[in-house]
């Protein structure tokens, strides 16, 4: 085995053992290499950063009203009947926009869905020429707008089996009594 003294070497870097005494690294070795060193570094750094958008998008999903279950249909069972008057209901026009907010549940009736308000009054919406209420049965989804309102024309209703419609018209159901 033949091993060149360091003089032979020339100007090559020597690489040396470092001995129980020595404390301290040279690196003058490691900066001589530098560009091979940037190299893996900037592998490994993200590059520069594009422009990031950060939105917040709110869902609300309205339920389908509740069916009357059996003991809400026996709590009137022992009072005893009184003479009421006739009623019947009307549609009454309504405005463009209904609170989100105030919507307690929904259920389809013939051609439009009849929305059932938390304050005990319901309303019905007409749909878009081509969209049918029976696929809203099971409620729907709207994306809610900054004013909190479902309005005419503007918000689209989504379905659970992915139907999406607009509202054409708002009206309010009233009981109108028969003479």
């Amino acid at each position: 085995m033949n091993l060149a003294s360091p003089e032979d070497a020339g100007d090559a870097p020597v690489a040396e053992q470092v001995r129980e005494g020595d404390r301290a690294l040279d690196g003058n070795t490691v900066s001589a290499r530098r560009d091979d060193w940037n190299a893996i570094v900037d592998s490994i750094m993200p590059g520069p950063a594009q422009q990031v958008r950060i939105e917040r998008r709110v869902i609300l999903r309205i339920s389908p009203a509740r069916p009357a279950g059996p003991s809400r249909q026996n709590l009137t069972a022992e009072v005893p009947q009184q003479e009421r008057p006739r009623t019947r209901l009307v549609e009454r026009k309504a405005g463009n926009c209904i609170e989100s907010a105030r919507i307690g549940g929904v259920s389809d009736r013939g051609d439009r869905l009849l929305i059932l308000m938390r304050d005990r009054s319901m309303m019905t919406a007409r749909l878009e020429k081509g969209c049918s209420p029976r696929d809203f049965y099971r409620g729907f989804y709207v994306e809610r707008s900054d004013d909190g309102k479902i309005c005419v024309n503007r918000d689209r209703i989504m379905s659970r089996s992915g139907a999406k419609c607009q509202i054409d018209r708002f009206s309010q159901l009233v009981a109108e009594e028969l003479d």
